[in-house]
């Protein structure tokens, strides 16, 4: 998304300049790549199958991005998540927005984990 500024003055091009630096740096962090956005998912299913509240947690962001419309995870529960788990939820949501890829698009047999999912978890649904 680089732009040229040539008809401006000095302290307007630099701003600008300041303002597209920032911007990089923001969608350089944003990325995640497709084996550790497949990871992530992975891990947060296999945490999904437990009984905790990070049980909980990690079901309502897999499904949350898979269709946000029927599901949503509440940000403040993110809490209940410890570091690697945290780490991987930030990565699934990072995945999503970079690549574009629902998540249960990402694994082997993600429609099948998906629906899985849903029905391991019937009450996270939105009503």
């Amino acid at each position: 998304m680089k732009q040229e500024f040539t008809t401006m003055g000095p302290e307007v091009r630099a701003a600008f300049e300041e303002q597209q630096k920032a911007y990089d740096a923001a969608a350089a962090k944003s990325q995640a790549g497709e084996s550790e956005y497949k990871d992530a998912i992975l891990r947060l299913l296999k945490l999904a199958q437990g009984d905790s509240s990070a049980a909980e947690v990690a079901a309502q962001v897999l499904l949350s991005t898979y269709n946000s419309y029927n599901w949503r995870a509440p940000l403040a529960w993110f809490c209940h998540l410890d570091a690697l788990n945290f780490d991987a939820a930030i990565t699934v949501i990072k995945g999503r927005w970079s690549l574009h890829a629902e998540p249960h698009n990402v694994i082997q047999n993600g429609v099948t984990l998906f629906n899985d999912l849903k029905k391991r978890w019937p009450e996270l649904a939105n009503k």
